[in-house]
């Protein structure tokens, strides 16, 4: 587990140094409710906490690599890896210039995740869609702030469907703000 954080702490760090035009980079942060429906077994919930790196990819995408650590029942029980690409639909999240992209957006996207639990053996991989129907600022800005945002999908190996919420995400630009266009 140590070294995979110090592969992610590596990547973060020298990620800014690789940046293209529209490559801005961002520390994301947010909380997460999570319920799975298993069958028979019926539904499992439980309160996370989600860790990313985002690097924008175009003028409307970005891509998002992160991991989702469980806070409630079972602290540091279940451990989530996921990669993320979503697209703005309000327009332009980011100009690559000194000119601001759209300050009030939505994003729309698909991803894909791991997850593995330490107390069984019981692993899940799968696929999800998101929708995130309102973020407040851009990477000139230097933050942005997301609210209400959804995942749907399906953990192909334990036949479940899967959904969380967070009702507030914080993105902190490393790169791609005012700072770097002055």
């Amino acid at each position: 587990m140590k070294k995979i954080g110090l592969i992610i702490l590596s990547f973060i760090l020298s990620s800014s140094l690789f940046a293209g035009d529209y490559q801005d980079v961002a520390i994301s942060l947010s909380s997460s409710s999570t319920y799975g429906y298993y069958g028979t077994y019926g539904i499992e919930d439980s309160l996370r906490l989600d860790a990313a790196l985002s690097l924008g990819l175009t003028s409307h995408m970005e891509l998002a690599a992160g991991s989702v650590m469980e806070l409630t029942p079972a602290f540091w029980d279940e451990q989530t890896f996921y990669l993320e690409l979503n697209y703005a639909l309000l327009g332009k999240r980011s100009t690559a210039s000194k000119v601001a992209g759209s300050g009030i957006n939505m994003l729309l996207g698909i991803g894909g995740f791991y997850s593995r639990t330490f107390s069984s053996s019981r692993d899940g991989a799968g696929a999800y869609i998101t929708f995130t129907p309102l973020t407040l600022g851009n990477p000139m800005t230097g933050r942005r702030e997301r609210f209400l945002k959804t995942n749907l999908g399906y953990d192909f190996i334990n036949e479940r469907v899967v959904v969380s919420f967070s009702i507030l995400g914080f993105d902190l630009y490393l790169r791609g703000t005012y700072r770097d266009y002055s």
